[in-house]
């Protein structure tokens, strides 16, 4: 599978590409989904990065909320006018390069015109759109990885497909020979029907019996997947087994349950409403997704909150009125005392919201 780019512009869909990044990450993978302030690192060329990663991703997703059009630079002109815009940059580079292009709507937001497009991303008009609700996230996420594990080049999709076409033949030489293709929908009907049995149990056993699960492996919220995808997602990486909740080879489904709720905890995956902080790279704290927004905007604005003068801290001295968030160590935005008391908050909960460990 190759790489998913998010585009979004920060003035604009922040909020949304951070909640997008997590709940496609617990899927597809931390190395499979490229988001700027989660995933360059510091002191890279941020350009240089953009331009790598659309290189070697399959799919863009190029958020678009009410002010993506209209967003203006200090000097009053709106942002996508300009040539080196990033977010203009993402989009031509991936159009140029024939990288399938999603728009993806949130905050109620239309298709731009071509009108509304500069020369280079007018394509982007006709492409077909995804939308983003928050009141449907779950279901509306659940259709866009549909999409994309069908763009991205992710063979655990397709499971009907006939015999003689390229990925059961790649399936089948894995195994060594034609037959293991049989034998490969031979145990995914056996899978599949133990998995039904299990079903049966769990439903007649209660609801005491279900672990507590957060979106990475919530069976509630995942289509059922059929007996060859079960077969083949069982080879996969645990945040890809997280879909498939029945695909266990030993036929237990509540051990199967319980290893990926397991390791769901130990990659600090966080319970529903809540998704990751990122006040900095790989900051796992689980927050509700109106504090990931605060804590971003924080960042955007920290240079504000300094003293243009200096002080006793250096260029890291706050002005009257602002004190250091402190979500982590060495952390010196300035934001006002009833935010960091907030942020300390979130530390003393953070891990009472991460999946528990199974029983």
């Amino acid at each position: 599978m190759r790489p998913i780019f998010i585009s979004y512009r920060r003035d604009d869909t922040e909020g949304q590409a951070g909640r997008l990044f997590e709940s496609l990450r617990e899927i597809f993978g931390e190395h499979m989904v490229f988001m700027d302030v989660a995933t360059i690192e510091p002191g890279a060329d941020f350009r240089r990065a953009i331009e790598t990663n659309i290189d070697k991703c399959a799919v863009l997703l190029s958020l678009i909320g009410r002010n993506w059009l209209t967003v203006m630079d200090r000097e009053g002109k709106r942002r996508l006018d300009n040539p080196n815009d990033f977010v203009r940059l993402e989009t031509s580079s991936a159009l140029k390069r024939g990288v399938k292009v999603i728009p993806v709507l949130v905050q109620g937001a239309t298709m731009p015109q071509e009108a509304d497009l500069p020369a280079d991303i007018k394509d982007l008009a006709y492409r077909n759109s995804v939308e983003l609700t928050h009141a449907r996230w779950d279901s509306d996420v659940q259709l866009l990885i549909n999409a994309l594990r069908v763009h991205a080049g992710d063979e655990s999709t397709d499971p009907a497909a006939p015999a003689g076409n390229g990925r059961s033949r790649r399936n089948a030489n894995a195994d060594g020979g034609g037959g293991s293709h049989k034998r490969m929908w031979t145990i995914g009907g056996a899978v599949a029907a133990v998995a039904l049995m299990g079903a049966v149990v769990l439903k007649m056993s209660g609801p005491t019996h279900e672990p507590k699960s957060d979106t990475a492996f919530a069976s509630e919220t995942m289509p059922a997947a059929p007996a060859s995808s079960v077969t083949i997602q069982a080879n996969n990486q645990a945040n890809n087994q997280a879909n498939n909740p029945t695909g266990n080879q030993n036929g237990d489904q509540m051990v199967s349950k319980k290893d990926l709720q397991r390791a769901a905890h130990e990659r600090g995956a966080c319970v529903k409403p809540f998704v990751w902080r990122q006040a900095q790279p790989r900051d796992k704290v689980c927050v509700s997704p109106d504090t990931q927004v605060r804590i971003l905007a924080e960042n955007r604005a920290a240079s504000d909150n300094r003293s243009p003068t200096g002080g006793n801290y250096g260029p890291d001295t706050c002005k009257t009125g602002f004190v250091w968030r402190n979500a982590f160590d060495g952390d010196t935005v300035c934001v006002s005392p009833e935010s960091r008391d907030l942020t300390a908050e979130d530390n003393a909960k953070g891990p009472s919201r991460i999946v528990k460990l199974p029983n």
